[in-house]
Formats: structure tokens, sequence, C-alpha cells
């Protein structure tokens, strides 16, 4: 009896040591298993427990910088003997092998949840991949019942896109569509065709509609039952569908031969005619929130239409004019993401606070003071009272009484709470809606665990003080722990220490909450009418930005209309400048300074990675924090900022002679195959030529095509015939002219080289040895006469 005690006393560490989960994990990333680096996915677990049943989290470190990421959990709970699928979309994918150190592993599990819990090893895929493509790479997701029907939209190039990759997302081992707007973050075109929307649960149509408000474009073709298929968007659908009826190839393009089944439409009130040939509508959009919902009149899959040589020139127009609808950035072979970027320009003066700020002048009157007590006053008080010994213990007394002084007062403002810097931008769309970017930035005044709650939606990364990319690799999950709600994300950073610094940063979208109500008039070089404040808060820093000119209008309280009395010197006002790349943090001297900072760190980031209209932009600022974020469970001083961006339109009354400079008006660049050139530098608009021949195309805004009676000048700036020969087209003869002299040639009169629809054409023949070596194209400035 007693060995057999024994005997049980043993073994029973070691039965405990083998009653453990046995988890086996496949993966699948992305839609169809493509993901764009940097954007979002959706990752789909399959996980096997072949052990004892499993309950707590699985986390994915994801990285979205050098210094920025999270480890991404979800709860999670598997029976002995389950299986297990189970989705989980991260706000980034980024190449492991991308920042220097190789990552075997970014999936883990944690038995009894993370913040207590041991981490449970697995076998089968321990590091997410995928085929990943450049952010610039158009993902067109297909949903049809035969996915070769949406044939037709496969290698196209469109501006400012490296090539097209069309998803299928119907195929029968196809994971579910996403259910969450970030699964879909990558997509920039879903289309439609013989397949409906109504049939979808409603969390998936709500993230496709998601989806669309932050930019994505729906393309659904013609269909008599589309209104019902359409589900969530059928009140957003631009026509009304009427009978059915084909379409001539030619009211496609001449390379059509065969007719096209159609439908006859109407256009609904928000909707806007896209292509119209006499009576005949062929497409039509209508803007939701950022993005838009393109209808089509004619089947996209019939095979009619998709088997045309034409077809890639059809899309190519359509969906570029519809692009122009959109915030389109444009394509840059030194292309920085936004969250990237925010770090730099808007992080680091984020991160600088008003309490790091000490007053050099009495620090050193301190010491000054200091040093004359120890030495002389010191020693002539003890010499007197015949005490000298005790300079000993009262030399150490006194120093570490200044010394405590000394930390006191620098630390006054850091201890008893932690403090917040709040920093955002924001676009205002025509819904009253917002959407843009944060830098949210603690200081911590003890050392732990701080919890943020962020609003959804919203893209979430971080970034602090205990990571260097010179130091210790340290684990996202290590740093941060992201924990997606049902209606909000809550961020947990692990083991601050005292005083550090530590950011949050990412994309968020706001309803509808207000916008600025604008009647502006230009007119002789003055600016006149009026601009309403439409939002519950006062604004400050009031301005209109155009071109590299800032026309500073005050402040407006909320729900007040100001008047606006400017002179300016210009006959027109257009879209914004870029700002330099690369922005540099002054020196702070005060507090104040370091809010004008923060104020330029968002203008020049906006400048780069939301400044796409070809309107002039209101911009104005405020104090109050738009968006939710909060810190949990500690008390922190908190210091918003909050800028504001509005396109407007600016009635433009034009006399007599009128000068219309490059940066009011559309240049787009096109090789004869089609690519865009690569833009180098945004603000010194360098550019690289990969072929031998580009079309430059500028696009004169609408008041001048229309009112300007005669073109008296055309003028190229910046020409550089030592790469390229330039040839401007000649709309009277149908043919290109060959220009030549100096680095700004001049053509007079113009009107023979400007269509009737406001288009200058030129061409650009580059050398053979200068091929791929960056160049500057030129830079177009038209002088007209104004009709009376």
């Amino acid at each position: 009896m007693l060995l057999v005690l024994v005997g049980i006393i043993t073994l029973w560490p070691m039965t405990t040591t083998f009653a453990a989960p046995d988890l086996h994990v496949s993966v699948k990333t992305g839609l169809d298993q493509k993901t764009k680096d940097g954007k979002g996915a959706p990752i789909v677990f399959t996980i096997e427990n072949k052990g004892t049943a499993f309950a707590g989290d699985l986390i994915v470190n994801t990285t979205t910088s050098q210094t920025g990421g999270v480890g991404q959990s979800i709860a999670l709970a598997i029976g002995e003997g389950e299986k297990q699928t189970v989705t989980l979309t991260v706000d980034s994918i980024q190449d492991p092998m991308m920042y220097g150190n190789p990552v075997k592993k970014n999936i883990f599990f944690y038995e009894n949840g993370w913040k207590s819990g041991e981490e449970v090893p697995h076998s089968g895929s321990q590091l997410i991949t995928s085929t990943t493509f450049p952010e610039q790479a158009l993902f067109i997701a297909g949903l049809a019942d035969n996915i070769d029907r949406l044939s037709s939209l496969k290698d196209l190039y469109l501006k400012g896109r490296e090539g097209t990759q069309l998803l299928n997302l119907t195929k029968l081992d196809q994971s579910p569509l996403p259910s969450e707007p970030g699964g879909w973050d990558a997509v920039d075109i879903m289309a439609i065709d013989n397949f409906s929307i109504a049939d979808l649960p409603s969390k998936q149509q709500d993230a496709m509609l998601e989806w669309v408000k932050a930019g994505g474009t729906l393309l659904i073709g013609g269909s008599q039952n589309v209104a019902a298929e359409a589900g969530v968007f059928s009140s957003l659908l631009p026509l009304e569908i009427k009978d059915s009826k084909e379409f001539a190839p030619t009211l496609f393009n001449d390379k059509f031969k065969d007719p096209v089944p159609g439908f006859q439409a109407e256009k609904l009130p928000d909707g806007t005619i896209l292509l119209q040939q006499d009576d005949t509508i062929l497409a039509a959009s209508q803007l939701v929130g950022s993005g838009l919902v393109l209808q089509t009149t004619f089947s996209i899959g019939s095979e009619s239409f998709r088997s045309s040589t034409g077809v890639k020139s059809f899309w190519t127009d359509l969906l570029n004019k519809s692009s122009q609808q959109l915030k389109q950035r444009s394509s840059q072979i030194y292309y920085t993401p936004p969250t990237d970027d925010l770090m730099w320009t808007v992080g680091e003066t984020n991160e600088l606070f008003p309490s790091f700020k000490v007053s050099t002048p009495l620090l050193f009157g301190i010491i000054i003071i200091y040093i004359i007590l120890v030495i002389p006053l010191l020693y002539l008080f003890l010499r007197k009272k015949d005490k000298r010994e005790h300079a000993w213990w009262i030399i150490p007394v006194i120093a570490v009484v200044v010394s405590f002084a000394i930390f006191a007062y620098g630390g006054k403002d850091r201890l008893g709470n932690s403090q917040l810097q709040h920093s955002a931008v924001y676009l205002v769309d025509p819904d009253k809606t917002l959407s843009g970017y944060y830098a949210e930035s603690l200081l911590t005044d003890k050392s732990g665990d701080f919890t943020f709650s962020i609003q959804k939606p919203s893209t979430v990364t971080t970034n602090s003080s205990m990571n260097s990319i010179f130091g210790t690799n340290i684990s996202a999950l290590d740093r941060a722990i992201l924990e997606k709600g049902a209606t909000e994300e809550v961020l947990s950073f692990r083991n601050l220490g005292f005083w550090n610094v530590a950011s949050i940063y990412g994309q968020t979208e706001l309803e509808a909450i207000g916008n600025f109500e604008t009647d502006l008039k230009l007119e002789d070089k003055q600016l006149t009418g009026t601009i309403t404040n439409n939002f519950p808060f006062s604004v400050n820093d009031v301005a209109i930005l155009s071109g590299s000119k800032t026309i500073e209008l005050g402040s407006i309280p909320a729900g007040e209309t100001i008047t606006v009395e400017k002179e300016v010197k210009a006959t027109a006002l257009g879209a914004r400048s870029s700002s330099q790349n690369g922005y540099m943090s002054p020196v702070a001297n005060n507090q104040d300074d370091l809010i004008k900072m923060r104020k330029e760190g968002l203008m020049s980031f906006s400048s780069i990675h939301m400044n796409d209209s070809l309107k002039p932009t209101l911009s104005a600022t405020t104090g109050t924090q738009i968006m939710e974020l909060s810190l949990n469970d500690r008390k922190a001083k908190n210091s918003p900022i909050s800028m504001l961006l509005q396109p407007i339109d600016i009635v433009t009354k034009l006399k007599g002679t009128v000068t219309v400079d490059g940066d009011l008006m559309e240049m787009q660049l096109l090789s004869s195959s089609g690519y865009p050139a690569e833009e180098m530098d945004e603000v010194s608009k360098e550019y690289l030529f990969s072929e031998k021949e580009y079309s430059q195309t500028w696009q004169l805004p609408l008041d001048f095509a229309e009112e300007v009676e005669s073109w008296t000048k055309l003028q190229l700036f910046g020409t550089d015939f030592n790469q390229y020969d330039v040839s401007v087209f000649n709309v009277k003869t149908g043919s290109y002219e060959l220009l030549e002299g100096k680095s700004s040639p001049t053509v007079e009169p113009a009107s023979d080289y400007v269509s009737k629809d406001g288009k200058v054409m030129i061409k650009l023949n580059f050398n053979d040895s200068q091929l791929g070596e960056p160049s500057h194209p030129p830079e177009l400035r038209l002088t007209g006469e104004v009709a009376k």
C-alpha cells in the first residue's frame, strides 16, 4: 500500500504536465490570399485542439514601422478535440523582413488571457505570410456568379497605379467575406455582376457600406433587379433602371464591334452622370462619404462587352473619370504611408510636453547661489562660530536639499497626474462626416500599464520611448495589446516606465457633426462673401489655402457667420500647394511655441496626404477634442488640437485679361502605353520617366474654359530640352507641333491649342540616353481675354 501511494505521488506531476492544450494552426491571409503592404486584412485561423480545453487569447503581432506596432488580441475558447475557425481583422500587414530584424513568429496563444496567463506553444503556422503587393497596386474585388464575367477588369492601367489584381471572392474555397470595414482596406474597387448583395448577412453589408464611406468605389453593373439586389446600397444608387435595350457599339468607343445589352435609365436626384451619348446614359455615380457608388446601365459581364478589344480603354477612361470625384493621391516613387509620416511630421512635436522645458536662467541662478552659499558664506559663518568641523555634514545636506528643490521645480507639472496631448486633422466631407488622422501622446506620472479606449472605426498603432531601432528588439505584444470590441478599441500599453512618453497613431472617421457653409465670390482681386460655422464649437485660425497663399480670416464662434472682405493678388483661387517633405521641428521656447509647432506639423502632414482637391481649402483649428479617445482609470491633463479642412467653391467673376498658372489646373502624365510617370517629389515636381514618349494633359477649371473668349499666350516654364523634345497639340489641325528654343517656349496666339472643354495636350519625347533619369516636366501658364 505504501509503494502504491509513493507511486501516485511520484507520477502525479507528470500527469499534470502532460495535461495541456495541443493546438495546431493553419492560416489564410487577405482576400484571395493577397494583401497590400501596410493595409488591413482579414486573417482566417483554423485551430485544432488535440489536447485539453484551451481558454485564453490569440495574439497576432503587427508592425507598422521600425518602432510602431501592437499585439492584436482576440479571446478564444476551444474544447478538447474541437476544431474552430476564427477571423481576426488586423489594421496593417507588412513584410516581416522589412525593418531588418527577421521575424520567425508572430502568432501566440496565452492561456487564461494575456494579462496573467502563460504562453502555450502550438504547431503548424507560426508566422502570418501572404502574397503582398505594393500600396499603389489596384485591387478589384470581384463578386460574380462566375469570375470570368469580370475578366475585362484585368490588367488595367489607371492613373497613379502599379498594375491590377482582380480578386476572386466567390470561388468555392474562398473564406467568408469580411464583416468588418478593415477587412476591405486593401480593396480599391468592388465590382458586382450577377451577385445579390441583399442576400449577404447584414453585418457583411454594413462592412461594405462603411468601406465605401471611407473612400472605396462600388462598381455595380446594369441589371433589371439591381435595386433589390443592391441591399444596403439600394437607396444610394445614382440611377433608376427602366426597360431593357441594346446599346450600339459606337456608344462605347470605335473599337467596339457588337451591340451590348443594357437598360434605359433615369438619373436620380443625388446622382452625377459620368458617361452619356445623346439621350443614352452609360454610367453615373453618387458620392457616399469619401467614396462613391458607380453604376452602369449595361451588363459589365456580357460577352459582347468583355470580349471587345476596346474594353480596356473604356474602363480606363471611366474609372479615371470617376476617381476624379474622390480624394486621390498622386503616384509617387518614394511614397511614405500616412501613418509612418504621421509619426514624424506630427508625432515628434506632439511628444514635446511643456513640462520638459525648464528655465535655464533660473537653474543657473540656483547653482550660482548654491556655490556662493556653500563656499564663502558657509565658510565665514562656521569660522565665526568656530564650528568649521560641521562642514562635513552641512555641505552634503545643502547639496541634497538643492538637488531636491531643482527636481521638484523641474517635475512639478509631471507629478500627480499624467499628461496627454491630442493632435488630429480632419477632412470635412460633403455629407458633413469627418475623416482624418490623429496622434495621442502620453507622458506618464508613474510606471505601470496604461489603457485607452478609442472610438470605432479607427486604426491603431503605437510608438513609445521604451522602443528603439538601435536597442533591444522588443516584441509588439510586449509593448502594447489591442483588443477590438463591438463599439470601441481598447489599447493597453504594457510596463511603461516613470516619465515615459508613449503615442497612439491612426486613421479615424466620425459621423456628421457639422461643416462650414460658404458663399464667396472673387472679382477684380477682391474676395467677398460670408462663412458660417455649423460646428457645435468655436474655431480659430480660419484661413483659405490656395497655392502657396494663406488668406487669414480670424475666428468664428459656434453657429455664427463672419463677413469676408479681403484683397488677394490673384484672378482665381485653386488647390493649395504641398509643403516641404521631411518637416523639421524648430526649437520651442515656451508653450505657445509648442502649440504653434503642433499646428504646423498637422498642416504639413495634411498638405501631403490630404490634399487632392482642385478647389481652395478652408482651414481652421479648435481646442475641442472631436473624436472619442480617453485614458481609462487614471487622471490626466489633456491639451487637444483639432484641425478642420474643407474644400470650398468660390465663384470667380472673370474680367479683362486673365492668367492661369499650372497650380489652378489638373495635370496628368501618361506614357504611350498608358503608365503614369512616377512622381519622385511632390514639392519640386520631379518625375521619373521610364518610356520614350509621354503625354502631358492640362485641364482648365470650368470657369476659365467657359468664360475666356480667346487665349493670347501659351507659355511652358522649366522645359528641359536636353532631356526631351516638346510638342503641343493644335486642336484646329489635329496634329502636334514641335516647339524649339529656350527653357520657356511661348506660343502666341494660343486659342488653337486649347480645346473647347479646356484641355491643353503636350507631348514629351525623351532622348534614349535620358530614359530612367529624373526630370522636370514643363509647367503651363495661359493668358487670355474674357468675353465682354
